[in-house]
């Protein structure tokens, strides 16, 4: 008995009793007002037009939907686009990234994500824009890599949150959540987001709805995550 006493407080004194705190990773929604700060300084003119491309076969360093071009440790992380145009995945990864970089200068720590190296955070970004085999996208890039949570409740949502959506059509969106739009009951009808989409000729708010068919929001698939230790 008293040997396995002791064994146990070796290993919490060695940290391996529960999870350390980590410095290098915000406190759970403490990143929300540096991703607003970062996502009002987009023009919404219709500057950053929005631009899906077809052939995703280009390169690592190549354009991934940001609309400027993304350096990380001095290396080039993801090129721009010669007509600046983004994509709701790569422009989502983008205000992640720069609202880190805002805290990691205020907290005064290495601009880094978390010690990731330059091959860590490509591997981020693919998880980011997900595949025909993770529709969760952003979930799994912040939730498996201890960066973020997934919000169950969503009444807690605030803004400043990362989502990805799924409509019943089978199309998909990845967007910065602002505020739920309400039914006359108060209920949950839909959400007010910002992204880029053809709608809104490039970056821009837009609200969608939820529903049961067709282009409507499919509430059953909404990954809604914070940033922050989990």
């Amino acid at each position: 008995m008293r040997r396995a006493m002791l064994l146990s407080v070796l290993l919490l004194a060695a940290g391996c009793g529960a999870p350390a705190t980590r410095d290098d990773v915000p406190k759970s929604g403490e990143l929300n007002a540096y991703v607003l700060s970062v996502l009002r300084s987009y023009p919404t003119d219709g500057t950053h037009g929005y631009h899906w491309p077809k052939d995703e076969s280009a390169p690592p360093e190549a354009w991934r939907g940001n609309a400027h071009a993304l350096v990380y440790g001095g290396q080039t992380l993801s090129a721009a686009d010669p007509r600046q145009r983004c994509h709701c995945s790569g422009l989502t990864f983008e205000v992640f990234l720069e609202a880190w970089r805002a805290w990691t200068r205020a907290k005064g720590l290495p601009d880094t994500i978390a010690g990731l190296d330059l091959e860590g955070v490509r591997r981020l970004q693919k998880q980011w824009f997900g595949s025909p085999q993770d529709r969760s996208t952003l979930r799994t890039a912040l939730v498996e890599n201890g960066l973020g949570t997934q919000l169950k409740d969503l009444e807690q949502a605030r803004p400043g949150e990362f989502v990805q959506l799924w409509r019943h059509d089978g199309s998909g969106h990845a967007a910065v959540f602002l505020a739920w739009e309400r039914g006359p009951d108060g209920s949950r009808a839909g959400l007010r987001y910002w992204s880029t989409q053809k709608s809104t000729n490039g970056i821009g708010e837009r609200v969608e709805t939820f529903g049961n068919i067709g282009h409507s929001v499919n509430a059953g698939e909404l990954y809604l995550c914070r940033v922050g230790r989990p």
